[in-house]
């Protein structure tokens, strides 16, 4: 086969590796920093799609203990090629009058299990097993 010819057909093939959703950051001590749409001061977890397209985070999960990986569940929601989603981990559960999102659970500043899960309920793509002991408002 020609080279080409090779590269077309290569070119016309759908790209099956796509970057997954990962925690780029996240605050288990909030003191001073960042409010939810209520003006409360929660932990929170920032979401990073590295993708070169939106990452619908419908049916992902992000948990606090390993036993239990689809603790929290994302609603629809995506999150732009590039962009950053922050979900306040307060414990509530829903979100809240400004639309930001909450888990049903929260940070525990001394060190925990964090991770993100994809919709499978099995499969981890970000984690921290454990995070080490956190500072006042050091992300």
């Amino acid at each position: 086969m020609n080279r080409p010819l090779l590269l077309l057909i290569l070119s016309l093939l759908p790209l099956t590796a796509v970057a997954a959703p990962v925690i780029s950051e996240f605050l288990a001590d909030n003191a001073s920093g960042l409010t939810d749409g209520s003006g409360r001061r929660s932990d929170w977890i920032e979401i990073h799609n590295p993708a070169p397209t939106a990452q619908d985070m419908t049916g992902w999960h992000v948990t606090d203990s390993a036993a239990n990986k689809t603790k929290w569940t994302f609603p629809a929601v995506s999150i732009a090629a590039g962009g950053r989603l922050v979900v306040f981990a307060s414990g509530e559960g829903v979100p809240d009058a400004g639309g930001s999102l909450h888990t049903n659970f929260s940070l525990d500043a001394d060190g925990e299990y964090l991770a993100l899960v994809a919709p499978d309920g099995v499969t981890v793509a970000a984690e921290f097993a454990p995070f080490p002991p956190q500072r006042e408002d050091v992300s």
